[in-house]
């Protein structure tokens, strides 16, 4: 008993001419021994626990810089998830703003613009041809197609920034409706809309062409998905 009261006299000893302060409590009947250093409150903000065993020493997690780090942690999610909702509300903006521009300078305009200036008075049977070339002097790019039908069922209008609609939505400057093909119309039919009337390689009285119903699917420039340019306002030819 006294041999174990020397040795950790002289621990004691060592901790405080090592640390400046030590305080020692121990338990005759239990092999460990808890020491609490003081002097390292000071220099970590929290007190730190060093236990000594048989098994050696350790020493515990410090409560307040674990707290920290869970609050940082926790600062930086926020910011992390503030970030996330702010990039989301841009892009949804940068949409809501060009679905707004559509205008005579933008590209629907700007095809419908010119087919409406090149349309004869009566079909000519080139209607691909002319709306073919309206688009592409547009700006869109796709590989041209023979007949008029191909430019839905190959997939043109999709691949060149397309996206198919209702065909019961209000008609806007530049959407492109393509006909089905039949056994009367081999090649189909295709026109875009001025914004006040269907062109195609004429100006059509109605959105058809035919004396008879056909069937046929509506297409719209996707970056102008929103715009509601179907107010009575001539954009393609305005100038």
């Amino acid at each position: 008993m006294k041999r174990a009261l020397l040795i950790l006299s002289v621990l004691g000893m060592g901790i405080a001419q090592t640390s400046g302060a030590a305080e020692i409590t121990f338990q005759p009947n239990n092999t460990l021994t808890h020491i609490t250093n003081s002097s390292i409150s000071k220099n970590y903000g929290s007190v730190k626990n060093i236990y000594s065993s048989n098994s050696g020493a350790y020493v515990s997690s410090n409560d307040e810089i674990s707290q920290a780090i869970d609050n940082l942690s926790a600062q930086a999610k926020q910011k992390e998830y503030k970030l996330a909702s702010l990039t989301n509300r841009l892009s949804y903006e940068r949409q809501q703003q060009s679905g707004s521009a559509l205008n005579s300078s933008s590209a629907p305009a700007i095809a419908a613009a010119h087919a409406s200036r090149v349309a004869v008075s009566r079909s000519t049977g080139y209607c691909a041809r002319y709306v073919r070339k309206a688009l592409q002097i547009a700006g869109y790019e796709f590989t041209p197609n023979p007949s008029a039908y191909q430019y839905a069922s190959r997939g043109t209008l999709s691949n060149a920034g397309f996206t198919k609609i209702s065909n019961g939505s209000q008609s806007q400057v530049g959407d492109v409706v393509v006909y089905d093909r039949s056994s009367k119309h081999p090649h189909g039919h295709i026109q875009i809309f001025d914004g006040n009337d269907w062109v195609s390689d004429f100006r059509q009285s109605s959105i058809s062409p035919y004396s008879d119903a056909y069937s046929y699917t509506t297409w719209r420039d996707s970056q102008y998905m929103d715009d509601a340019s179907n107010r009575g306002i001539y954009l393609a030819m305005a100038e």
